[in-house]
């Protein structure tokens, strides 16, 4: 009889470890726009040059980006900073200041554990001076076009395989939410094998 019960002890157990663990493997981690920003703050420094040779190009400098996460009906992360550059056109070059602000939508990559960001919109933008924006405005597809490829190639954040947490999502992880002022990285389908 205590065999027995035993059996049925052991399977009831197994059953509420199994349950319980794939529970609890089955959360988002969620990365808030506080981490978001400070991660922005220690990597807010880029610096490239883009163009069309003998027409027009731009060396810039991007920083002080700052980021707003799922703050409109759309739910994109929207960001702002400053970019200095040096805008070159075949008759003139002159230095300018924009501050920037577009809006993008976060992707994950499993195999790279990274949130990296695509469908870059510009929202807004001014600058100074002022002389030179009807000029400015002109280069600002170019300068859009490339700040989007930087920002497509380079993580906002990476998983840290060396915590235990960040190695375990990784393993499970299938995409990405964007709520009010968090990213969550979804693991729920890939913890039940969907």
């Amino acid at each position: 009889m205590f065999q027995c019960l035993k059996g049925q002890f052991f399977t009831l157990f197994a059953t509420f470890f199994l349950t319980f663990t794939l529970s609890s493997s089955a959360f988002a981690l969620a990365i808030g726009e506080t981490e978001i920003n400070q991660l922005l703050a220690r990597n807010n420094n880029y610096q490239s040059n883009y163009g069309i040779p003998g027409i027009a190009s731009v060396d810039y400098k991007l920083h002080d980006f700052s980021a707003k996460i799922g703050q409109t009906a759309e739910k994109r992360l929207e960001l702002s900073g400053i970019v200095d550059g040096l805008f070159k056109l075949p008759n003139n070059q002159f230095p300018a200041k924009l501050n920037l602000t577009f809006d993008t939508v976060p992707y994950y990559d499993p195999q790279k554990g990274a949130i990296y960001l695509r469908d870059i919109r510009i929202l807004n933008w001014s600058g100074s001076p002022q002389q030179y924006m009807d000029q400015v405005q002109s280069l600002v597809p170019l300068l859009t076009t490339s700040v989007a490829n930087y920002l497509s190639s380079t993580p906002i954040y990476t998983l840290d395989e060396r915590n235990s947490r960040d190695a375990m999502i990784k393993k499970i992880a299938k995409g990405i939410r964007i709520e009010q002022g968090r990213l969550e990285v979804d693991t729920l389908e890939n913890a039940f094998g969907n």
